[in-house]
């Protein structure tokens, strides 16, 4: 990526609104969503898209009509609002510890007759499940058991018999096993799509070799699902993978670009923010750490500023510096006027979504429309 090509930077900035704001390219929305969802399709395998990137119903939407089998959600509010908003099928990737967390989620799938997948990764989210399903029996549950494959967050160890323990107490439970589950979100941290490549074949045979042991001690129907924008987009679909889950991959951000896994044509999202003053030392714009989020980099990654600041003509910026209301850009030769449009192209684009109610969908002909960001705020 070299920041000072202009021409892959430019683009055309309407002013048709006050800033600041997030603005979606659809065009380049639909080619990122198309090309998973060919790769899955290529691949033999189902693509159930991470929502937590987005937030957004209407982009889930678009993602299920191309072929998408479901979505992956982070929290109970989110699967609320995305059930409430049509989907009918969906995983919730956070460890369950107490019943009452899933408690409305289990409700509406009834109300909704909505399919939930849960995950497991200790004895005691069994139990807690467990007990949430009797207060809903009616409810299409599964429970999937989640695997640690490196990131070192939650999960199973695959070297240890936890899986086995806990398959066999959803099975003693009368609850339906749905397989593995892992993400691989330490591939963040590798640097280059080599390393990250890599990354997906060491995970690919823990989850084999995990579900063969599963297999052996009677699980047969032990289907694999893998989650992560930087392996899926590195590395091929491995054999034996039933699923993938990547979220990132719709957006799109500085960071995929800097670990070599998309080009500046790909980023589908910016924030569009005005030059509100210039001094000898910045160009100060309108978007602080309250529109671009204070995030470097998930997992391992720490840019060395928040973003990259583009005016109309392709003319570079760094985010260097944020209070909660302005952004600081590092000038040298070419100094903006006040009123002067700039569109920032963030480190991280999930943080950047959850902190609008809203989004501006452009399309090529300049026309926009104003899309919510249904989930914004479900933190619980």
């Amino acid at each position: 990526m070299d920041i000072n090509d202009k021409q892959q930077w430019q683009r055309p900035l309407i002013d048709d609104r006050l800033t600041p704001y997030i603005e979606v390219d659809a065009a380049r929305l639909e080619q990122n969503l198309q090309q998973m969802q060919q790769k899955a399709q290529a691949a033999g395998v189902a693509l159930r898209p991470h929502i937590k990137t987005h937030k957004s119903v209407w982009i889930a939407q678009q993602q299920l009509a191309l072929g998408a089998q479901g979505v992956t959600v982070s929290k109970p509010s989110e699967g609320i609002t995305f059930i409430q908003g049509g989907i009918r099928d969906l995983l919730l990737a956070y460890p369950v510890v107490q019943p009452q967390s899933v408690a409305e989620l289990l409700r509406l799938a009834v109300q909704y007759q909505a399919k939930v997948t849960l995950i497991a990764d200790r004895l005691q989210g069994v139990e807690a499940i467990a007990a949430a399903w009797q207060q809903q029996p009616q409810c299409e549950l599964a429970v999937a058991i989640k695997v640690d494959v490196g990131l070192h967050r939650i999960g199973v160890n695959p070297e240890s018999d936890e899986a086995v323990e806990i398959a066999q107490a959803l099975q003693d439970k009368g609850l339906r096993f749905a397989g593995l589950v892992s993400h691989a979100g330490h591939a963040y941290g590798a640097g280059e799509a080599t390393a990250i490549a890599e990354i997906a074949r060491q995970e690919m045979i823990l989850m084999l070799r995990l579900q063969a042991k599963l297999q052996a001690a009677g699980f047969g129907d032990c289907p694999v699902s893998v989650g992560s924008t930087p392996t899926a987009l590195a590395a091929d679909i491995a054999p034996g993978t039933r699923e993938i889950r990547p979220g990132n991959y719709a957006l799109l951000d500085l960071t995929a670009c800097r670990l070599g896994l998309s080009h500046v044509d790909q980023l589908a999202m910016s924030v569009i923010t005005r030059v509100v003053a210039v001094n000898d030392h910045f160009v100060i714009v309108d978007a602080g750490s309250k529109m671009l989020s204070s995030d470097k980099g998930p997992h391992g990654t720490n840019a060395s500023g928040f973003g990259i600041a583009v005016d109309e003509a392709g003319q570079t910026y760094e985010v260097t510096k944020l209070s909660e209301e302005h952004g600081f850009l590092l000038y040298q030769h070419h100094r903006p006027e006040v009123g002067t449009l700039l569109r920032i192209f963030p480190n991280h684009s999930c943080a950047v979504m959850a902190q609008s109610d809203g989004f501006v969908l452009r399309h090529a002909t300049g026309q926009s429309e104003e899309q919510a960001v249904s989930a914004r705020g479900n933190f619980i």
